[in-house]
């Protein structure tokens, strides 16, 4: 047994999860997020592809809407929000909405030009705020159209509460425009 003292710890930390014990289960929490991805939120992802065939396969490794969009999502109760989405090889879909909002989720092939995806939010007591407490959780649907560098999707959003209640239901309009490495002139 190593009687040597660490130096981070003082007599106060003794009860608490060390660095390491915090990374680690960053890493656990990491690794199950990728195995729910990895198996899909609402289906197999990539088994389902592999079952219709190589060519359905190859196109979520292949589509052009894969990377990353900057844009709006205006709903249908008036609220208006910035958003950064990214479509992952395989798909996977992720969000990052008006700074605190995070969102996961699957898309489909649907098309050369087309995709299907729905996400899974929190639903934060304070939709406003930080997300200290939870109510509930936001579902939605979409269904995009890319037009080159332009990705317009029409879709339906519904929060549900704790109990599995509806609360809302809008209909969303995302318009966003691919974004990469490349900086402003100037």
């Amino acid at each position: 047994m190593n009687s040597r003292k660490n130096p981070n710890e003082t007599d106060e930390s003794k009860n608490l999860p060390g660095r390491r014990g915090l990374l680690g289960r960053a890493g656990a929490a990491a690794a199950g997020v990728t195995a729910a991805s990895v198996t899909g939120l609402w289906g197999a992802g990539p088994a389902v592809a592999a079952a219709r065939g190589d060519e359905d396969l190859r196109r979520l490794f292949t589509h052009p809407v894969l990377g990353t969009w900057r844009g709006t999502v205006s709903r249908s109760d008036g609220e208006v929000e910035q958003t950064l989405l990214a479509f992952h090889p395989g798909g996977m879909f992720t969000a990052f909405t008006d700074g605190i909002h995070v969102a996961v989720g699957r898309w489909e092939d649907s098309g050369r030009t087309r995709v299907r995806f729905g996400l899974w939010q929190v639903l934060p007591v304070d939709i406003h705020g930080l997300p200290h407490a939870y109510k509930g959780e936001v579902r939605a649907l979409h269904d995009a159209r890319l037009s080159g560098d332009t990705l317009v999707s029409r879709g339906v959003g519904k929060g549900i509460d704790l109990d599995g209640n509806l609360l809302l239901t809008v209909d969303v309009e995302v318009r966003a425009t691919r974004f990469g490495l490349s900086l402003p002139e100037g």
